[in-house]
């Protein structure tokens, strides 16, 4: 596949550097030759310096021959323009990074005028996973993949009894023929080791069959409870604070933003008129006090600044905010906020770069996925002839320490995996991966056996 990236910020370096792989010819494009140089340094694809509006930049790199343009720069406009003239020139998909409120409710009329096939727009995206999350924060999971032989169930711990306390590798007695694939706990979600031992208050994601679903499901009687949530403090009234405070007060629950900027303010309160907008600086404690912040149901840090956002997630945890939220774009500080006790890290960077790839490969090798409360992917993967893991075992793919493969369905019948089993064609792979881990796994599972040379 020929893709261009237009825009070599961080969104497209991550980008980038998720598809690189022997059957993708990437060619990346920004003005800043610094960047450009420090791409072709350290990174396996073509990195121009030059302007993505320009028609005779998108000539010489042959556009017409593309599958895709992705316009990620910082600029909407110039995103919607680059877009079409790509699409004019004859490239066979565009996808645009739109952030604007204002175009929200136009979209499809957006991609008609200027004829581009898909739109991304990160604020949006992180803030309907922070609304999932919250909304389904005490609603059961239940997700079937293609087939629907095979499914996902999320269940509390404290409703199968006597799991608590009980190690993975021993909990399959208490949850017959189903598999742990994931754990969330106090917020965050941990791959199941065989060693972990499941607590109290965990939230497991069970897989299997669709009749064995539904038989722990008729056994421990689950039902939804409705979402806990009623009231939420949001820091931070940008893009981000303002989708979710839309969101939030659209589903009857109370919203409160706090922002600095006075004009932001003023915009806010304008548009959403359900929202308690204050003007304030989220650092003062005494402001938090004053509204509340021991009584909110949730509090989510959406400034635009990662350590702006931990430092005031550890406050609303001191307060007792049972569930808190710190929106982050940075990958290398998911270690720091494990140790320090942040209990819900979602990364914008990581989320936007999962959903990219899944339109780039609509219609590939991925036949469904989806995401756990922001932090994970689940992936259905159809295994093909030419793909470099057919014939190999698990063990052989050195798969990231945050991937498991969870599950095998082949004609014969569902497998659960070990580090021998051998992967055959037409197989169907269950993924759970860790969004940190999404690329390399994306690496892996996009390596074909036909290789082809650069010139």
């Amino acid at each position: 596949m020929k893709i261009v990236i237009v825009g070599a910020g961080k969104l497209g370096l991550k980008v980038a550097s998720s598809l690189i792989s022997p059957d993708n010819y990437i060619t990346l494009i920004d003005i800043n030759p610094a960047v450009i140089q420090k791409a072709n340094n350290e990174m396996d694809l073509m990195a121009v310096t030059g302007n993505g509006l320009r028609f005779d930049v998108l000539n010489e790199i042959k556009i017409s021959e593309h599958d895709f343009l992705i316009a990620l720069t910082d600029d909407d406009e110039k995103n919607l323009v680059i877009s079409s003239i790509a699409k004019g020139l004859g490239c066979r998909h565009t996808i645009a990074r739109l952030r604007d409120p204002d175009y929200s409710q136009q979209l499809d009329l957006i991609k008609k005028t200027f004829n581009i096939d898909y739109i991304v727009n990160p604020d949006k995206l992180i803030s309907y996973e922070i609304f999932s999350y919250l909304m389904n924060t005490h609603k059961s999971l239940n997700q079937f993949f293609t087939g629907a032989t095979i499914g996902m169930l999320e269940v509390k711990s404290d409703s199968i009894p006597g799991i608590s306390g009980q190690k993975v590798l021993n909990a399959a007695a208490y949850i017959e023929n189903l598999l742990i694939v994931s754990i969330s706990r106090k917020g965050k979600i941990i791959i199941p080791k065989s060693h972990i031992t499941v607590e109290s208050g965990d939230t497991l994601y069970l897989l299997g069959k669709k009749q064995d679903i539904a038989a722990l499901s008729a056994k421990i009687h689950i039902k939804n409870e409705g979402a806990l949530v009623k009231k939420v403090m949001i820091m931070g009234g940008g893009k981000t604070g303002y989708y979710l405070g839309e969101s939030l007060s659209k589903a009857g629950i109370s919203v409160k933003i706090i922002e600095k900027n006075r004009e932001r303010c003023e915009y806010l309160s304008e548009k959403l008129t359900d929202v308690l907008v204050l003007h304030g600086d989220a650092a003062d404690i005494s402001l938090l006090q004053e509204e509340n912040i021991a009584g909110m149901d949730a509090f989510i840090s959406a400034t635009g600044y990662d350590e702006d956002n931990i430092i005031l997630s550890l406050m609303a945890q001191h307060y007792g905010v049972k569930e808190v939220i710190a929106k982050t774009s940075r990958g290398n500080y998911s270690m720091l906020t494990d140790t320090i006790g942040v209990n819900t890290t979602l990364n914008t960077l990581e989320i936007t770069a999962s959903h990219i790839l899944r339109l780039v490969q609509k219609g590939s090798f991925v036949l469904s996925s989806f995401f756990l409360q922001g932090q994970a992917e689940v992936l259905e993967v159809m295994v093909h002839r030419d793909m470099t893991i057919t014939d190999k075992t698990l063990q052989e793919l050195e798969l990231p320490e945050g991937v498991l493969v969870a599950l095998i369905y082949r004609s014969t019948g569902a497998i659960v995996p070990d580090g021998s089993t051998e992967i055959k064609e037409g197989d169907r792979l269950i993924f759970f991966s860790m969004l940190a881990d999404v690329p390399k796994l994306e690496r892996i599972l996009q390596g074909t056996k036909k290789k082809f040379f650069r010139i």
